[in-house]
């Protein structure tokens, strides 16, 4: 009986876990690469640094303060909150090291809404992240503003998602070493039906690309040259249906799983939401 009651309480967990992972309407602050940044990694003698981060589940916490009804542009104040493992391969004083963490970390900002016509929808927005690995030190903080964009358009029976990214970032405990770094994102999702329904909705499914580009994101190394990062890519698979997708009149638009890798930085991501 302790045993089904334990099941139970686990089964609890996650159903709260996935309802809230799908509070927000709109796509929250995607928080991919933060983990390094706030788990302090690269702030020693280490070298072929090489790290794997999973998200373990990111909730996208959301209030919105102004609806876009009649043209009006929204507002609404954004604090998703994320949990991702770490783990980290390097050479410290000629001998390998292996280091595992957790990160938890949370991202409060500031979103206008607007809407540019029937398909193009632009979100500027204000942020300011705050995390820290159980490793201990301090927590980082990382502030900054930017832009994102998302166009929906159907080609026959393809139905398209284009979106994208410019943000610059600072690292609150820089010391002023430098002037922060910024971060282009662009994403390409393609869907198709896929021949049955569910629940009376058409599934689609297809693949889905992001590139990110890096400029001035240096990690510095004690005695070492900083590691410089200039670009990340990510593909995998993605479903929805039409009309979207809902557990308990919850929606989830848009179900995707995917790989992340390039230079130091490699990982799996799960997303319940576009993330542009």
């Amino acid at each position: 009986m302790r045993d089904n009651a334990s099941m139970s309480g686990s089964a609890r967990r996650l159903a709260l876990i996935l309802i809230l992972m799908a509070a927000s309407p709109a796509a929250a602050q995607d928080q991919g690469f933060d983990p390094l940044l706030f788990a302090g990694l690269f702030d020693s003698s280490v070298d072929d640094v090489q790290a794997q981060t999973t998200q373990l589940y990111r909730i996208p916490f959301a209030l919105p303060l102004r609806s876009t009804r009649d043209g009006r542009v929204g507002l609404r104040l954004t604090f998703p909150i994320s949990f991702t493992s770490v783990r980290v391969q390097g050479v410290s004083d000629l001998k390998p090291f292996v280091r595992k963490l957790g990160v938890a970390s949370i991202v409060p900002g500031i979103e206008l809404q607007m809407q540019a016509g029937d398909r193009l929808r632009l979100r500027p927005f204000a942020e300011a992240g705050i995390g820290k690995g159980n490793g201990g030190g301090k927590a980082e903080v990382l502030y900054g503003a930017g832009i994102r964009a998302r166009v929906d358009e159907s080609i026959g029976r393809v139905h398209l998602i284009v979106g994208g990214s410019a943000m610059h970032r600072k690292r609150g405990t820089d010391g002023g070493r430098n002037d922060g770094h910024s971060m282009f994102e662009g994403a390409v999702d393609s869907q198709a039906p896929l021949g049955f329904s569910i629940g009376g909705k058409q599934a689609r499914g297809g693949v889905y690309t992001i590139v990110r580009g890096f400029t001035g994101l240096d990690l510095p190394r004690e005695n070492q040259d900083p590691i410089a990062l200039r670009s990340q890519f990510e593909a995998g698979f993605s479903f929805s249906t039409s009309p979207d997708f809902a557990i308990w009149k919850i929606k989830l638009p848009w179900l995707a799983v995917g790989y992340q890798f390039g230079e130091v930085l490699s990982g799996v991501r799960v997303y319940v939401q576009f993330p542009f």
